[in-house]
C-alpha cells in the first residue's frame, strides 16, 4: 500500500512540476469555478430554491473536465514542442471560461440583491453588457448563440 501511495505522490508531482508554466492560470480557474459555485449556491438558497446534490455534482465534474482538457492541451503542446502555443491556446481557454462563467456569477448575483437597489443596477448592467454586447462584437460568438437558441443545437455540437 505504501508503494501505491508513493507511485501516486510522484506522478502528481511530475504532472503539477509540468503543469508550472500555467499554474497561473489553474489557480483562476480554481477561483472562478469556487466563485461560481458559491454564488450559485447562495442565489438557489436565497430565491427558496431547493439545494440539489445533483446539480452540485454536476458543478464539480464538469470543473474537473474542463481542469483535464485545459491541463491536457497544455500537455499535447508541450510534448510536442509548442510550448507558447499551448499557453496561448490555454489563454484563449481561459478568456472563454471567464466569459461564461462570469456572465452565470452576475446574473446569480443580481438574484441576491433587492431590486431598486443600487448594487442591483450594476450588476444588471454589468449583465446587460456580458450578455448582449459583448456577443455583438465577437462574431463567432453571436454565430453560436443564435444557432443555439434557434434550436439548431445539432449544427452547435
Amino acid at each position: 500500500m505504501d508503494s501505491l501511495k508513493l507511485i501516486v505522490a510522484s506522478l502528481f508531482a511530475n504532472v503539477a512540476g509540468l503543469l508550472f508554466p500555467i499554474k497561473d492560470d489553474m489557480y483562476g480557474l480554481v477561483l472562478l469555478f469556487t466563485l461560481n459555485f458559491i454564488v450559485g449556491m447562495l442565489a438557489d438558497l436565497g430565491n427558496h430554491r431547493s439545494w440539489s446534490f445533483k446539480k452540485a455534482f454536476c458543478f464539480f465534474r464538469d470543473a474537473a473536465i474542463y481542469f483535464v482538457m485545459v491541463a491536457a492541451i497544455y500537455l499535447l503542446g508541450h510534448l510536442k514542442g509548442e510550448e507558447r502555443a499551448a499557453v496561448h491556446c490555454v489563454s484563449f481557454m481561459m478568456y472563454v471560461a471567464y466569459y461564461f462563467y462570469g456572465t452565470n456569477i452576475v446574473r446569480n448575483a443580481r438574484l441576491l440583491t433587492r431590486e431598486n437597489s443600487t448594487l442591483f443596477s450594476i450588476l444588471n448592467f454589468l449583465y446587460y453588457i456580458l450578455s448582449l454586447k459583448v456577443v455583438e462584437r465577437c462574431d463567432y460568438l453571436k454565430d453560436y448563440i443564435e444557432l443555439y437558441e434557434t434550436g439548431e443545437k445539432s449544427n452547435v455540437v
